[in-house]
C-alpha cells in the first residue's frame, strides 16, 4: 500500500487507535486492497437528507488509477445509473471492460473502465453506502461481500466523525462571518468578507450576494475561492444583463433553491460569464422581508451536500439581520443628514426676502446634499422666461457665460426645463455629455460633468429650477441621497413661499409705514410725520435750536367752489414741488391737512426762517396751469422759533399757527409769532391743538339721546351727540369744541370718528336683538365732501349695519351754503339706501323749494317751537301746520326738545311720530344705554324687537 485520500501518509500495518474512525475505516479498505490486489478499493456513503452518494475514503495502489481520474464530486442517486442500482435495488453491479449499458457510460464519464459495487447495508437505516472494487474481477471474491458488511458501523462512525468535524468548520466560518459584522468599516466590507469565508467551504467556488435596492436585486458582492476579484470579471456581475431566475424564485418565496447548468432558472449569459456548473441560493433574512439573496455556485456540476446548505442558509439569515441592521442604521444617518440640511435650510432661509435670496439657499443647500461643485438658480417669470439668476461657487467667466446664453431666454425650448415642469420631482444626471437635457455646447462650456435639477415651488406654482453640478468628477448619487435631495426640495417649496410673503409683508409694512407718515394725495410728509420729527428735534441731546412755518394757501375755497375739489386736489399736488425748491437739504415739508402746510428748519434762526418764508411765498407766485387755466395762488405764512418761542410742541405748532392767521388777517405774507395776543386767542389755539389730538385718542365719544316712536309708545332709535372726555378739563360738550373743529378743517375727520364709534355701538345693541336707527348731524364741511357716500358705505359695511338703519341730520343753513354740491352729496347718500333728515327745521332759510327737491326722509322741527308748545298758541298752531306739511310729503315728522310729561302728550295728540327730549330720557355714555332701555321697557317704552330669523 502506498496512498490514501488523507494526507497522514501510508497505512500502518499494526492497528490503528479505535477513536479515530476515518482512520480505522481507511485501514480496513486498505488492508481489503491487499487482500484481493486490486488497484483501489473507495467507499461512498449516502446522504439519505439529499440523496447523493458523496465520496468518502479510498485506498489506492501503486500503479493504480491516478488520482485526479478519482471521483471527486457528489453524485445525485436519482441521475446516478450506478448508484441506483446499487442504493435504490441492493443490488451487487458489476461493469466489465467492453460494457454498453447506462451503468458503464456513467463509469467511462467519470473516468472508471470496469468496476465492481457492493451496497454497504445497516439493518435500521438501509443502504448506508457503496463499497467499490476496480478492477471488477477483483471484486469478484466472498471477502469483499464480508467486508461490506463488516463496514456498515465504521462507515456510520467516519461519516458521523467527518460532519462533526465539517459542523465545526462550519460553526468556525459562521463564527468569522459574526465577527466580522462587528468590524466591518461598511456593509459592502462586510459582504465581501462573508464571501471570502464561504468561499473557502469544500466545493465552493464562488460566492455571492444580490441586494434589494429600489424594487430589484441588485449584484453587489462577489468571492472566489481563490481569492480573485479581477475588474473585468468584477464589471461583468454588476452590469449583468439578465436577471437570475433562480435568486428571483427564492426572493419570492423565501426558500432555499439549487438549479444547474441547462436550467430555466439558471440563464446562459450567467453560465458563460462565470462557467457555473451548479448553483445554490439561499434568502438574505426571513420572508417576508428579505433583503437580497446569497449564491454558493460550482464550476462542475455538483449537488451541495446538507452542511453546505445548512451553512448557507444561517449565513443568509444572520448576512440579512445584519444588512438590516447597517441599513437601518444607514437610513438613521441619512434622516440626520437631511434633517441637519433641511435645518440649516430654515435657518437660512428664515432671514431670505424674496425668491431670489430663498433661491439661493436652496441652491446652497442641494449642492451640500449632492457633493457638487457649484449651483445655480434660474427665476422664470410669468412669460416662460428667465428673469433671475442667482449663482454659487461659479467663476466669472462661467457667470458670463450663464448670462449671455440664459438670461432673458424662453425656458420652453430647454428638455430639461419641460421634464422638470413636467415631473415637480429633482432629476439626476450623472453623465451630463450624454444626456440631451441641456444643450451640448453649453454643457461643454461650463465643463458639466454631472448634475441634479429641482424645481423652484411656492404654494404648487413653479417658479424656476436649481441646477447644481460637479465640473471636476462624475457623480453617482445613491437612492439615499436622492431621496434627501427630494426631501430638501420639498421643503425648499415652503421656504420659498415664505420668503415671497416675507417680501409682500415687507412691501405691505414699508407702504403702510409710509401712509401713516406720508399724505395720501401729495406724497409730502403728513401730520404725524412732522409732529414726530418736531418733537425729535427740540428734545434732543444737547438742546437744539429750530424754525417752524405754518403755510396756508390764500383763496382756496374758491379755487375748489369754482373749478370743483378735483382741481384743488390737483393744485395741491403742485403747490408741493414748488415749496421743496425753496428749501434746503434737511428741512422737512408736510401737509397738515385741508390746503395748510408746515415746514421744519433745524438748527434755524429767525434769519433764516424770514429767508426761507420770503423763498416759500415767493415759489408760489408763478401762476399754475390747470386744464388751461392759469391759477395764483398766495399764501399766508407764521413763524416760530425755538428756544425762543418755547420748547414744547404743541406750543410751537400752536404760535406759528397763531402768526400763519395774523399774517392772513393783516395780508402781511409772512409773520413771526409775537406775545400780543390775548388770553381768550391763547386758549383757542390750546384747545385747537389739544382737539387735533385727541382726535387720534380715545378722547371723543358719542352720547345717544334715545328717540321715542309715539304712535307705539317704543324706543325706535337714537341720535349720537359727540362729547369730549378731556383729560383735564372734564366732559366737553359740542359748543365748545364744534365751531374750531369747523374753521380748522376737522370737521369731517370727527364727523367720521363719531359715525364709526357710534356704529360699533348699535352693531352691538342690534345683535342683542334691538332693532334701533342711529341719527348723527353732519356739517358743512362734510356735504362738500364728495369722498363722504363711499366711506359712509364703507362704514355701514365693515360694521355690518343695514343703510336704512343710519339717518344723516343737515341744518338748512347746511344746505343752502352750497346747494349745487350739497344735493349730490346727499342723492349719492340716498342711492346707499341711508335716510336724511332735515334738523333744526325751522329755524334757518325755510324755503320749501329744497324740501320739493332733495331726497328728505324726515323733518326735525326746531326745540324752540316745542318748548312752549303749552303756553303758546302760535307756537302750536306752527307744529302742527308743520306736521301736515311732512305727513303731506311723505316725511317722518319729529319733535325735540319735550321737557315735560304735558308737552310730550300734547305732541301726541296732535300726531306727531317722533319725540325726543329730556323728558324722554337726556343723552348717555353708551355702556349706561342697555340698563336704560331695560328701565324703559318696565316702564312701558321699549324697543321694537326684531323677529327671530
Amino acid at each position: 500500500m502506498t496512498d490514501r485520500t488523507s494526507p497522514r501518509g501510508p497505512v500502518p500495518v499494526w492497528p490503528v487507535s479505535p477513536f479515530d474512525a476515518e482512520a480505522a475505516l481507511e485501514h480496513r479498505l486498505c488492508s481489503l486492497r491487499l487482500a484481493l490486489g486490486a488497484d483501489r478499493v473507495s467507499v461512498w456513503f449516502h446522504e439519505a437528507d439529499t440523496d447523493l452518494g458523496v465520496p468518502f475514503a479510498q485506498s489506492v495502489g501503486e500503479g493504480g488509477t491516478p488520482r485526479n481520474a478519482t471521483v471527486r464530486v457528489p453524485l445525485a442517486v436519482s441521475r446516478s445509473p450506478f448508484l441506483t442500482t446499487l442504493v435504490r435495488d441492493r443490488r451487487r453491479l458489476v461493469v466489465q471492460p467492453g460494457d454498453r449499458g447506462p451503468e458503464a457510460t456513467e463509469l467511462a464519464a467519470l473516468g472508471v473502465h470496469d468496476a465492481a459495487g457492493t451496497p454497504v447495508v445497516c439493518g435500521t437505516r438501509g443502504v448506508l453506502g457503496v463499497l467499490v472494487v476496480e478492477p471488477a474481477r477483483c471484486g469478484d471474491d466472498v471477502r469483499v461481500e464480508r467486508t461490506a458488511a463488516a463496514l456498515a458501523q465504521p462507515l456510520a462512525d467516519a461519516w458521523a466523525r467527518r460532519a462533526e468535524r465539517r459542523r465545526l468548520d462550519s460553526a468556525e466560518t459562521l463564527l468569522e462571518i459574526v465577527e466580522a459584522a462587528t468590524q466591518a468599516p461598511s456593509v459592502d466590507a462586510l459582504l465581501a468578507t462573508a464571501c471570502q469565508r464561504l468561499a473557502a467551504l469544500g466545493g465552493v467556488d464562488r460566492a455571492c450576494v444580490f441586494l434589494l435596492e429600489d424594487g430589484r436585486l441588485v449584484p453587489r458582492m462577489a468571492r472566489y475561492a481563490d481569492g480573485r476579484r479581477d475588474r473585468a470579471t468584477w464589471r461583468r456581475f454588476r452590469s449583468a444583463p439578465a436577471a437570475m431566475g433562480l435568486v428571483e424564485r427564492v426572493l419570492r418565496t423565501g426558500e432555499p433553491a439549487s438549479a444547474d447548468r441547462g436550467s430555466e432558472l439558471l440563464p446562459d449569459w450567467w453560465v458563460e460569464a462565470f462557467s457555473i456548473g451548479s448553483l445554490l441560493a439561499v434568502p438574505l433574512g426571513r420572508a417576508p422581508g428579505a433583503v437580497g439573496v446569497l449564491t454558493l455556485d460550482s464550476t462542475e456540476l455538483r449537488p451541495f451536500s446538507e452542511e453546505v446548505r445548512r451553512l448557507a442558509s444561517a449565513a443568509g439569515a444572520h448576512l440579512g439581520g445584519v444588512v438590516e441592521q447597517a441599513r437601518a442604521a444607514q437610513a438613521r444617518a441619512d434622516e440626520l443628514v437631511v434633517a441637519s440640511a433641511v435645518r440649516r435650510l430654515l435657518v437660512d432661509g428664515a432671514g431670505a426676502t424674496g425668491v431670489a435670496e430663498a433661491a439661493e439657499v436652496l441652491a446652497a443647500a442641494v449642492q451640500g446634499l449632492a457633493g457638487t461643485d457649484r449651483g445655480a438658480a434660474y427665476l422664470v417669470d410669468d412669460e416662460g422666461r428667465v428673469d433671475g439668476i442667482r449663482l454659487v461657487g461659479w467663476s466669472p467667466e462661467a457667470r458670463d457665460v450663464l448670462t449671455a446664453r440664459v438670461g432673458g431666454r424662453p425656458v420652453g425650448d430647454v428638455p430639461l426645463w419641460r421634464r422638470i415642469a413636467e415631473e415637480r420631482r429633482p432629476v439626476f444626471v450623472e453623465d451630463a455629455a450624454a444626456c440631451d437635457l441641456l444643450p451640448a455646447d453649453l454643457v461643454a462650456s461650463l465643463g458639466l460633468r454631472s448634475y441634479v435639477t429641482v424645481p423652484l415651488l411656492a404654494g404648487g406654482k413653479l417658479l424656476g429650477m436649481v441646477v447644481s453640478g460637479s465640473v471636476g468628477r462624475s457623480h453617482h448619487w445613491s437612492p439615499a441621497v436622492r431621496e434627501a435631495v427630494h426631501r430638501v426640495t420639498l421643503e425648499g417649496a415652503l421656504v420659498v413661499e415664505n420668503a415671497a410673503l416675507r417680501a409682500v409683508e415687507q412691501l405691505r409694512l414699508a407702504q403702510l409705514a409710509s401712509e401713516a407718515h406720508h399724505d395720501p394725495l401729495t406724497g409730502l410728509a403728513n401730520r404725524r410725520r412732522f409732529t414726530e420729527l418736531v418733537e425729535r428735534t427740540i428734545y434732543a441731546e444737547p438742546h437744539r435750536s429750530c424754525a417752524v412755518l405754518m403755510i396756508d394757501l390764500d383763496r382756496f375755497k374758491e379755487i375748489n367752489d369754482s373749478f370743483g375739489h378735483s382741481v384743488g386736489d390737483d393744485l395741491l399736488c403742485l403747490v408741493g414741488p414748488r415749496l421743496e425748491r425753496a428749501l434746503a437739504p434737511g428741512d422737512l415739508l408736510a401737509r397738515m391737512g385741508g390746503d395748510e402746510f408746515a415746514v421744519l428748519l433745524p438748527d434755524a434762526d429767525e434769519a433764516r426762517a424770514r429767508d426761507v418764508a420770503e423763498r416759500l411765498g415767493g415759489a408760489l407766485r408763478e401762476a399754475f396751469v390747470l386744464d388751461g387755466q392759469p391759477l395764483h395762488v398766495d399764501a399766508s405764512i407764521g413763524v416760530a422759533l425755538c428756544p425762543q418761542h418755547g420748547r414744547d410742541r404743541s406750543l410751537l405748532l400752536a404760535r406759528a399757527d397763531t402768526a400763519m392767521y395774523r399774517a392772513k388777517r393783516g395780508r402781511h405774507g409772512a409773520r413771526v409769532w409775537t406775545p400780543e395776543g390775548t388770553t381768550d386767542s391763547r386758549d383757542r389755539l390750546r384747545t385747537l391743538e389739544e382737539l387735533r389730538a385727541a382726535l387720534d385718542t380715545e378722547e371723543l365719544v358719542p352720547h345717544h339721546q334715545p328717540k321715542l316712536d309715539l304712535r307705539t309708545g317704543r324706543v325706535t332709535g337714537v341720535e349720537a351727540l359727540v362729547r369730549w372726555e378731556h383729560p383735564t378739563r372734564g366732559l366737553l360738550t359740542p359748543d365748545v369744541f364744534l365751531p374750531l373743529a369747523e374753521q380748522a378743517g376737522l370737521m369731517r375727520r370727527l364727523t367720521l370718528r363719531v359715525l364709526e364709534r357710534s356704529l360699533l355701538d348699535v352693531r352691538a345693541w342690534r345683535d342683542a336683538g334691538h332693532d334701533l336707527s342711529l341719527a348723527v348731524n353732519l356739517s358743512v364741511s362734510n356735504l362738500q365732501d364728495l369722498a363722504l357716500p363711499d366711506q359712509v358705505a364703507l362704514l355701514l359695511e365693515t360694521r355690518g349695519v343695514p343703510a336704512e338703519a343710519l339717518v344723516l341730520e343737515i341744518t338748512e343753513d347746511v344746505l343752502m351754503a352750497d346747494a349745487a354740491r350739497s344735493q349730490q352729496v346727499l342723492a349719492d347718500l340716498r342711492r346707499l339706501g341711508v335716510r336724511l333728515s332735515v334738523d333744526d327745521y325751522g329755524t334757518g332759510y325755510s324755503s320749501l323749494t329744497y324740501l320739493r327737491a332733495l331726497p328728505v326722509d324726515e323733518l326735525k322741527l326746531d326745540r324752540s317751537f316745542v318748548t312752549s308748545l303749552t303756553r303758546d298758541p302760535r307756537a302750536a298752531a306752527i307744529v302742527r301746520s308743520t306736521r301736515q306739511l311732512a305727513r303731506d310729503l311723505g316725511m317722518t315728522f319729529v319733535v325735540e326738545g319735550v321737557e315735560d310729561a304735558a308737552t310730550l302728550e300734547a305732541v301726541r295728540r296732535m300726531g306727531c311720530d317722533v319725540a325726543q327730549g329730556w323728558h324722554v330720557a337726556r343723552p348717555m355714555p353708551a355702556e349706561r344705554f342697555p340698563a336704560w332701555l331695560a328701565g324703559a321697557a318696565v316702564r312701558g317704552a321699549v324697543p321694537r324687537q326684531r323677529t327671530p330669523g
